[in-house]
């Protein structure tokens, strides 16, 4: 809150106020100064930042903007209606009036700050970095300013130099809230989480009223397998900040993962991917009869997940209702011929007035699946007839069985609310190379390099058929034909659960919420065996665990003298 030309005695005083945290009485004054000068821009600017600071945007937005019509001029109100704005979810608005900001004065470190803020909302991260850098030579000793170019870094995932400008932000102001915050989440990044834990517990003891923060520190607490604290934190910053959806959606992965399935199905209905799919779908549970209802059932996250969901299909038809299902382009094919989808409708057709429009993620908690009992099998897929003996032909051509199928990561890193997924490929290869069998590549978009290394690895040919998983019904053909696939979870682990297949499934920590908070099986994939890396990090148990399960399973059919116990 920078102090701004005054207009006499009473403004200063409002302004000693307001620095020293007394904003009742700022404002006061600031009133008393607007019933004699109604257009005096100090008072009407130092009323926007109260209001800002207060959280009520619309009144700061109608602040700062008489403030400008009163002074056009007016620096530090452009810089402070631009962060408003940028709140507010209005960007190129707001980048209008921080660009003015500095116009009218290039050494603002704050104007410049919030042009970096509204840069990262743009995803234009290098301007957004040259911002920050600008605000830091404008100031060396703006903290702020360091933060958040550390936050921008960790976003690119350059996470060590991230570290040095949150420490360089805490070195100069210890008290700086989230800057400790900050350092926290970068560290969580790089898997050190008790020390994620410290930082986030630092900031509660500056702030404890900070929602985010209790959220961020119910997230390390899930990787430190702390599930019960972690679940406190999460009801904490909902305590604090009721419509916090992401600690919401954090909440829900928890009792998931937990198997407390009835609290948990109703916290999903906030999971960031049906944030914007929400408004006018049906979110009641649902009635026994259904009857001559027709239901218009889409989609609202990725292919797994679309396949994962669709086993709760069946019900819906079981109880009368007719499906019409907008789907995936990727498996559109495959969904046409499920026995309960009475109809493919494209995106953005009309389903007819009276269809009840539903997404697919929503039905366990529509459908009242409140206990592990109440799972449905994964829901039966079909292979294409003829494709099934091609890809018969296709892999007696690469060598003979067993046909191992091998993915080690998925998911998007820096996608919200995803799920990543990522297992070491030098030990899948190791375990591996114990097999004698024909091993086949399914990753999805393997890095330079990768299928080389597994090969060597194995000390023989890895044969690439990463290609299939843009043709996913050959991938439901091959998945049906493996005698086994160690994978991380992704979709194709979805289709092999339709094809009856099962998979050895190695689960970073913390596990997805479907692959259960502990267990060698989770009761949404039966059969398929789960292998846990642990909460230090390390994967030497799992890989072991893995080795010697594909002994017994294999048996004579392939596994390698040298490693039979």
């Amino acid at each position: 809150m920078a102090k701004q030309a005054s207009g006499g005695a009473d403004y200063q005083a409002a302004y000693s106020h307001a620095l020293a945290g007394r904003l009742p009485h700022a404002e006061a004054l600031c009133r008393e100064i607007l019933a004699t000068t109604p257009d005096h821009a100090d008072a009407l600017h130092l009323l926007g930042a109260i209001a800002a600071k207060r959280g009520e945007v619309s009144s700061a937005i109608e602040l700062f903007g008489r403030a400008l019509a009163s002074r056009p001029d007016f620096a530090k109100a452009h810089s402070n209606l631009g962060a408003v704005l940028l709140r507010q979810g209005e960007t190129e608005r707001a980048i209008d009036h921080i660009e003015k900001a500095i116009a009218l004065a290039p050494d603002m470190a704050d104007a410049h700050n919030n042009l970096g803020n509204a840069l990262l909302k743009c995803a234009r991260l290098d301007d957004a970095a040259k911002a920050f850098a600008r605000a830091i030579e404008a100031a060396p000793g703006d903290t702020l300013a360091y933060s958040n170019l550390g936050a921008l870094l960790v976003r690119e995932g350059k996470v060590d130099e991230a570290i040095t400008r949150f420490e360089k932000a805490i070195e100069l102001d210890p008290a700086l809230a989230m800057a400790h915050n900050n350092l926290g989440n970068a560290l969580k990044e790089k898997g050190e989480f008790e020390g994620a834990a410290a930082c986030l517990g630092r900031a509660l003891e500056l702030d404890p009223n900070l929602a985010e923060v209790h959220g961020n520190l119910g997230t390390v607490y899930r990787s430190l397998g702390r599930l019960d604290d972690a679940l406190a934190c999460h009801d904490k910053a909902l305590e604090l900040k009721p419509d916090f959806d992401r600690a919401r959606f954090h909440r829900a992965i928890l009792l998931l993962a937990q198997g407390r399935f009835e609290d948990g199905w109703e916290a999903y209905l906030f999971r960031p991917s049906a944030r914007t799919q929400a408004a006018n779908r049906h979110r009641q549970t649902l009635p026994r009869d259904l009857t001559g209802r027709q239901i218009h059932l889409r989609r609202d996250q990725g292919l797994g997940d679309e396949i994962f969901f669709l086993r709760f299909a069946p019900e819906l038809a079981g109880r009368g209702a007719r499906i019409v299902y907008q789907a995936g382009v990727g498996i559109a094919s495959i969904v046409e011929r499920l026995p309960c989808i009475d109809a493919l409708i494209d995106e953005g057709a009309d389903a007819g007035e009276d269809a009840m429009p539903i997404l697919v993620g929503d039905l366990p908690y529509l459908l009242e699946a409140r206990s592990a009992a109440d799972i449905p099998p994964p829901v039966a897929l079909e292979p294409a007839p003829g494709r099934t003996e091609a890809m018969r032909g296709r892999l007696a051509s690469f060598g003979p069985p067993p046909y191992i199928g091998v993915t080690w990561r998925a998911g998007n890193r820096n996608e919200p609310g995803a799920f990543f997924k990522l297992a070491p490929l030098g030990e899948i290869a190791k375990a591996l190379g114990a097999i004698e069998g024909t091993v086949l590549v399914l990753q999805r978009n393997p890095e330079a390099g990768e299928i080389d290394e597994l090969g060597h690895g194995l000390g023989r040919e890895a044969y690439d058929l990463t290609a299939l998983n843009d043709d996913l019904e050959d991938m439901l053909a091959l998945l049906a034909l493996l005698d086994e696939y160690v994978t991380v979870s992704n979709t194709n682990v979805h289709l092999r659960a339709g094809a009856g297949g099962t998979c050895r499934v190695l689960v970073p920590n913390p596990a997805e919420y479907r692959w259960m908070a502990e267990g060698d099986e989770s009761p949404w994939f039966p059969g398929s065996k789960v292998y846990r890396q642990g909460v230090d990090g390390d994967w030497g148990t799992a890989f072991r665990a893995l080795i010697e399960d594909l002994g017994r399973a294999l048996g004579g059919r392939g596994y390698s003298e040298s490693h039979r116990g």
